[in-house]
């Protein structure tokens, strides 16, 4: 990490990749044995606004896919994107969830969910409240494997951390999900256009792969911290973007029929 002395803050160090501007490292909020801080030092930057956003866009998204939704989760944390597309929680409720042992999970429909992160924590807490099925520790750096059943799951999401993984990870990661194309399935990522410069829209990612449709968001993600807003020029948010990529069943890529997004496109 890049170390500014005089504060002692540190930066995330620099994907592989290109990260067009530095993003603060948060630390041991990711690492804690419960998501009290990681709730106590977000939410003054409004990091609850996109949660909130994506928790109205993501529903009607889901509906394309079969009752039975199995989720890979990559970059999972302790859940929070999880508890919005199982159970509709905003980041209000999430929070209150979050720090009452006794709330259980409230699924708005069947959804196994496969948590992916670095932190073992964090990926402990939310299983042990009902949040995750299964749980992986992984560092994105690293090769996938088969330590992750990426081609039986009909929906792959990572929300906030595509940041942290490399692009040739995401590559694998994609391919193994889509080795399996006999069910609908649905991809769902957010690009953090204040911190990386890669351009990983569908277009670009599934140029060559037939039978699939996109929709796209753009969204405030949080406001940047103090130390982030001394490079950034008078700016005071982050904003980001999303996509929701729908693949058709195998049989219908073939005939060539396309389903309409459930979900108005963003104008």
């Amino acid at each position: 990490c890049t170390i500014r002395t005089a504060r002692t803050v540190s930066f995330c160090p620099i994907s592989p990749a290109g990260v067009t501007m530095p993003k603060q490292d948060f630390g041991k909020i990711y690492y804690n044995q419960t998501p009290a801080q990681y709730i106590s030092v977000l939410t003054p930057l409004d990091y609850g606004h996109y949660h909130d956003r994506l928790n109205v866009m993501i529903h009607d998204e889901m509906l394309a896919l079969n009752d039975q939704v199995v989720s890979v989760e990559l970059g999972s944390s302790y859940g929070n994107t999880t508890i919005s597309y199982r159970c509709g929680y905003d980041w209000e409720k999430t929070s209150e969830f979050w720090l009452d042992d006794s709330k259980p999970v409230e699924d708005k429909r069947p959804i196994k969910v496969i948590g992916v992160d670095i932190s073992a924590e964090a990926l402990q807490f939310g299983k042990d409240r009902g949040i995750f099925q299964e749980i992986v520790v992984h560092d994105f750096k690293d090769p996938f494997g088969e330590k992750i059943d990426f081609t039986n799951s009909n929906m792959m999401i990572s929300i906030m951390t595509t940041y942290y993984i490399p692009t040739e990870r995401w590559l694998e990661a994609c391919y193994k999900f889509l080795a399996d194309r006999s069910q609908p399935k649905l991809l769902v990522y957010n690009m953090l256009m204040a911190f990386d410069k890669r351009n990983w829209s569908p277009e670009v990612l599934f140029a060559g792969v037939p039978g699939w449709r996109s929709s796209t968001s753009f969204d405030k993600h949080r406001n940047f911290s103090e130390t982030e807003k001394e490079t950034r020029k008078g700016c005071n948010e982050a904003w980001t973007l999303t996509y929701f990529v729908h693949f058709d069943a195998l049989g219908d890529a073939a005939l060539g029929q396309e389903k309409p997004s459930k979900r108005k496109r963003q104008e």
